[in-house]
């Protein structure tokens, strides 16, 4: 189906250290693929806020929105926001950050407590690193940064099963957290926040649930049966080329599972942009 009102809420600049690509040039690939608004969402891990300089860029990704926004005026809705990751595990850096007047905070995990490498760089060939075991302390972090409450969207929930290997998800149910899967995702309607349908997926023959976008469809519909109001969608690109990726297909995800509407912000207060 083609769509109007196309926005993507989760883009990564060259102010993150993984990201390839300036603001500029992320808002002429938007404009070429017809998006109606973005958000720069650039990282800052509170685990290594003062080791990365965080606080430095930060404020220059804010920076340079500001100045997108003059090139752009007319022509797309550009966000200033951030990714801010792991909050709890330095609330003193998340509070730092989060003085700066951003549209938009993602929140995620990208690193559980008791391992010294995210989910990206684990060694799944290890005994411990199985998904049985990494998932619950996976959502028990979760749990924590949702209680924190200090953001407007969860990002890329269920993010870890981007990592694991075939072999080891073959078989695992996710809602084997179900209990987990549930308080998160109503303290998150509770409260007013938005879940984010995250873009960047690996592809699975073998786990059907995986194959999807993170969340899968069967938890974008559980939140809404829970209450949920507010999603977001992002394809997480890190290069600009990626920028849009996949959103047509979130949209989809979205309709079916009942919501008419996703969700973009102004200085942390959601507008809702129909599904249309």
């Amino acid at each position: 189906m083609g769509y109007r009102n196309l926005v993507d809420c989760h883009i990564h600049s060259d102010n993150s250290n993984d990201a390839h690509h300036s603001v500029t040039l992320i808002c002429e690939k938007a404009v070429s693929k017809g998006l109606r608004a973005i958000s720069i969402t650039d990282h800052c891990e509170c685990l290594k806020y003062q080791e990365k300089q965080y606080a430095t860029t930060c404020r220059q990704s804010n920076f340079e929105v500001l100045k997108a926004r003059t090139v752009f005026e007319g022509q797309l809705v550009i966000s200033s926001g951030v990714e801010i990751g792991n909050p709890t595990r330095d609330l003193l850096a998340a509070n730092d950050v989060l003085k700066n007047k951003f549209d938009f905070v993602v929140a995620s995990v990208h690193r559980i407590k008791g391992k010294k490498k995210g989910f990206r760089e684990l060694d799944y060939a290890r005994e411990g690193n199985k998904p049985e075991l990494l998932m619950p302390r996976y959502f028990d972090d979760i749990i924590e940064t949702v209680d924190w409450n200090g953001f407007d969207a969860l990002a890329h929930l269920t993010y870890p099963l981007r990592y694991f290997p075939e072999h080891l998800i073959a078989d695992y149910d996710i809602f084997s957290e179900h209990e987990r899967i549930e308080y998160i995702l109503k303290a998150l309607a509770k409260n007013g926040k938005a879940l984010e349908i995250n873009t960047l997926t690996k592809e699975y023959k073998a786990a059907a649930i995986t194959s999807g976008m993170h969340p899968c469809f069967e938890i974008l519909k559980l939140f809404k049966e829970l209450g949920g109001e507010y999603i977001t969608v992002g394809s997480d690109a890190h290069f600009a080329d990626m920028v849009g990726n996949k959103i047509v297909e979130a949209y989809d995800m979205a309709l079916e599972a009942g919501f008419k509407y996703v969700t973009i912000y102004e200085k942390r207060e959601p507008i809702s942009i129909k599904i249309q």
